[in-house]
Order: C-alpha cells, then sequence, then structure tokens
C-alpha cells in the first residue's frame, strides 16, 4: 500500500515581549471723556476735528453722558492649529483706569449687569452670547470667530476677530503585536507502508518578529480522513522541542527541523489485522501547530 501525504502548515501567535501660537496685540485703547472748559467753534479751525471718547447727549435733560462705544478684548482663545474637540474663546471689555487719590465719599457704587455680547462664527449673522463662549462639532478647515460688545444703549461697538484652522487629532499608531509563526512542510516523504518505520516531516519554521523567539511546543496531526481511509490507520508523533529544551529562532529568520538537537514531527502508518486496501493511494492531510515565546 503506498498512500501519499500532503502537508500543509498552520501557525499559532507568538508572545513577543517588546520592550498660544497667535498673539493678540494692540486691541484698542479704552475711550475716556475728558472735562475741559467750552471754546468757540471758530477757535477750533475750518478744517480741525476733535474726537472723544463720550458725547452729550443734545435731547438729554442736563446734557447727560452717553457710554462710548466699546471694544473688546480676547483673554483665551485656541491654538492657531486646534485639534481639540471644542474650542473655547473669553472676552472682555478691559476695565477703565480709576482716577488717582483716595475713594470717595459714600457708599460703594452698585455693581453693574454683566456686559452684553454678541459673537459671529465666520459668515453666520450675529447673536447673543456671553464669555466664556464654546464651539463643538467644528468642520475641519479655516475659522474665524468674532466678538462685539454693546454700550449701555445697546449700541455694538468695534469687533475683534481670531482666525485658526480647526483639523482632525492625529490618528494613534496602530499597536504593533506579536506576528505568528510560520511552519511550512518542506521535501516530499517517501510512500507509507504498514508498519514501516515513521517518517520524519521536514518542516521549515519562520519567525516575522524583530525579536528571537523559542519554539516550545511542535506537533502534526491529521487534517482530515482520507477518502475511504480512516485517520486510525496512521501514528503520528510531535518534535522533540518543548520548554525544557527549546528551538531557537532568531528575528526575521528561518530554521528548519529536523536539527542534530530538535527531531521533526513523524507520521507512520500502522499494520493493523484489518483489510486496509482503501488506503492505498490516498492522500494524508497533515496540519501543524505550534506554541512560542520571545
Amino acid at each position: 500500500m503506498s498512500p501519499d501525504r500532503i502537508a500543509a502548515g498552520n501557525g499559532r501567535a507568538v508572545k513577543v515581549i517588546v520592550a498660544l501660537t497667535a498673539v493678540s496685540a494692540c486691541l484698542g485703547a479704552v475711550a475716556y471723556a475728558a472735562t475741559r472748559p467750552e471754546q468757540p467753534a471758530a477757535s477750533l479751525g475750518a478744517n480741525r476735528a476733535v474726537s472723544v471718547g463720550a458725547q452729550r447727549g443734545a435731547d438729554s435733560p442736563g446734557g447727560t453722558w452717553k457710554e462710548p462705544l466699546l471694544r473688546p478684548r480676547f483673554i483665551e482663545f485656541p491654538d492657531a492649529i486646534s485639534t481639540a474637540s471644542a474650542v473655547q474663546f473669553r472676552f472682555h471689555v478691559p476695565p477703565r483706569a480709576q482716577p488717582p487719590g483716595p475713594p470717595l465719599p459714600g457708599p460703594p457704587p452698585e455693581p453693574k449687569p454683566p456686559r452684553p455680547f454678541q459673537c459671529r462664527l465666520d459668515d453666520r449673522g450675529w447673536r447673543k452670547c456671553s464669555s466664556p463662549y464654546q464651539l463643538t462639532n467644528l468642520a475641519d478647515g479655516r475659522h474665524v470667530f468674532a466678538v462685539r460688545a454693546l454700550n449701555r444703549d445697546d449700541l455694538p461697538g468695534h469687533a475683534v476677530s481670531y482666525s485658526w484652522r480647526q483639523a482632525d487629532p492625529p490618528s494613534s499608531p496602530e499597536p504593533v503585536g506579536p506576528k505568528p509563526f510560520v511552519i511550512e512542510a518542506r521535501g516530499e516523504l517517501e510512500d507509507l507502508y504498514p508498519g514501516f518505520p515513521p517518517q520524519p516531516v521536514p518542516i521549515l519554521i519562520t519567525n516575522p518578529n524583530s525579536v528571537p523567539i523559542e519554539v516550545t511546543s511542535l506537533t502534526v496531526a491529521i487534517a482530515g480522513d482520507p477518502p475511504n481511509c480512516s485517520v486510525e490507520n496512521f501514528a503520528l508523533t510531535p518534535s522533540s522541542v518543548s520548554p525544557t529544551t527549546p528551538l531557537a529562532v532568531p528575528a526575521s529568520s528561518s530554521v528548519s527541523l529536523p536539527t542534530a538537537t530538535a527531531s521533526a514531527p513523524t507520521v507512520a502508518m500502522l499494520n493493523l489485522a484489518v483489510n486496509q486496501d482503501a488506503c492505498r493511494g490516498a492522500e494524508v492531510p497533515l496540519a501543524f501547530d505550534g506554541e512560542a515565546h520571545g
């Protein structure tokens, strides 16, 4: 009887032990009202103009002062290129300088209500906002955020803006794990005959990892019953490699079995007291399995 065999290699996983970009400058000076003696209009000159920070209301009894138009200032803003999922702006109107000297007598002034602001993103319309102001779900690309303050007469002042580019966060690199070593049958086996000595199966073990490994187990099995021939007709033995006598395979290299110190798996056909003619010419598929560490 002369069944042939076909070997297919399988590998098991290897356990490998490896080891602020933008600056807003000069956002505007704070305007203030100065008290000065009245001067005739002619003394200003025909081609001269005078700019003051506040004006007297012509229709206000007693000439009350109107609040000047204001310019806010950014306190917090995103990087010029931001990968954050949410960006935040903080802004305020700088307080006016207090006159020198001791405070005026009398009760302290009542706290003023919060300053009203209006914000705008890109080309969208102005809307009421307050500081801090957070933006989320921004599309990738260039954005412009603007803010302006309203005075006590609800008149908008000068707007200030900030431009930045929104980008996706850098992707995390895929974790590099150990790769399975590969077991391949090499060469051809002679025909199997009942009762003949076991034949070693020459194999090649390849280590694709960047570190050396030690193979501690290497077995062979029949992948399935050959047609009309039971696997009970065959005997298989594993390689001699073990945890106490491992097979060293260098990094990114291969080792063939058998070696002088390690045997290869073997396959033999048993001589049974039954008719084994159904196994004549059968192809016996082999599968390999193993373990290693590194």
